[in-house]
């Protein structure tokens, strides 16, 4: 098991963002309009800037930033928008690499992280900014529509043990349909819930808890509150700490067991996610991360900029299966 309380994080004050972070070779963000995002892009230091425009936000060219790279991705699937980012990029290697994963979708964050590590990265700096709220409070939605499929991230799937029971850990936000559609399709697993805890504030635990009863059947079975767990919403590190403890009793339970990894909280919960997968995960063979497949989001949910935090993210380099 990985000390995931060695890596490094740090809080960022919000008026310092220049003279707090390093200088970077390249800083990439998922563009949204928000102030926690434009900010952060406007003060960072870096010699490159790149803004991938997510397709699920639907923006139009009156939408857009005018000054910057643009990398405009057509379609949803996180291995077209990945590849042309990439594509765009050129050489990374040897480049001090920045992401700021606040306005990136899931899937392509997922990928993303599992892409550099492919590229022989091995290591990022991430940054992510807490919102001050968010502005419907617990009547927020991200995900406005979904495909209806829940599929693996691609590159993320791991072989399936037959003998083994399904085990889902699932990290609950304030989506509460798509923890009903991933548990839904995975309606014969034994689930874990993974709540933000402590939150990005006090009244936001509340908040995803209220918006999470409204999940469906799943929050009425004994293993929602029995087996549920804990990890901070804003910090990665601890996250990937949660599932490896969740997953190392499960392998004791069943050492057969297939693992479906499901994060559908915060951003930086998600790139926690995929940490774990890429340094545990991979290598223990039946673990699959699962994503419901969102055709639109909210382009504007917070208001505010509370917070800053950093994360260098260290990855082994060079794995042995190529995400496709």
């Amino acid at each position: 098991m990985i000390d995931y309380t060695l890596f490094y994080r740090r809080s960022i004050n919000i008026d310092r963002i220049p003279q707090e972070t390093e200088h970077f070779d390249l800083f990439v963000s998922a563009f949204n309009p928000s102030d926690r995002i434009t900010k952060v892009f406007d003060k960072i230091c870096a010699e490159r800037k790149v803004w991938l425009i997510q397709p699920e936000y639907q923006f139009t060219g009156i939408d857009l930033p005018q000054d910057f790279e643009l990398v405009q991705p057509t379609s949803i699937n996180e291995i077209d928008q990945i590849n042309d980012l990439l594509n765009h990029i050129g050489s990374i290697e040897g480049l001090k690499i920045c992401v700021d994963v606040t306005g990136f979708m899931r899937h392509t964050l997922l990928f993303l992280t599992a892409k550099l590590d492919f590229l022989g990265v091995r290591s990022f700096e991430a940054v992510y900014s807490e919102p001050m709220f968010y502005t419907r409070q617990e009547d927020t939605i991200f995900s406005t529509k979904t495909t209806g499929v829940t599929r693996p991230v691609s590159g993320m799937a791991g072989s399936t043990n037959t003998n083994g029971k399904d085990f889902l850990i699932i990290a609950v936000g304030y989506d509460h349909s798509l923890v009903s559609e991933v548990t839904n399709h995975k309606d014969n697993s034994i689930v874990y819930p993974l709540f933000g805890f402590p939150s990005l504030s006090p009244d936001m635990y509340q908040q995803s808890a209220i918006r999470s009863a409204e999940s469906g059947e799943v929050t009425l079975q004994t293993s929602w509150t029995t087996n549920r767990r804990f990890a901070p919403a804003n910090d990665p590190f601890s996250t990937a700490r949660s599932i490896s403890e969740i997953v190392a009793d499960i392998d004791k339970k069943d050492p057969l067991a297939n693992i479906y990894l499901s994060p559908l909280s915060t951003k930086i919960q998600t790139l926690g996610f995929a940490i774990f997968w890429c340094l545990e995960g991979r290598k223990r063979g039946a673990t699959t991360v699962l994503i419901p497949e969102c055709s639109t989001y909210s382009r504007e949910t917070s208001s505010g900029l509370k917070r800053l935090w950093t994360f260098t993210v260290e990855l082994l380099g060079n794995p042995p299966n190529k995400p496709r």
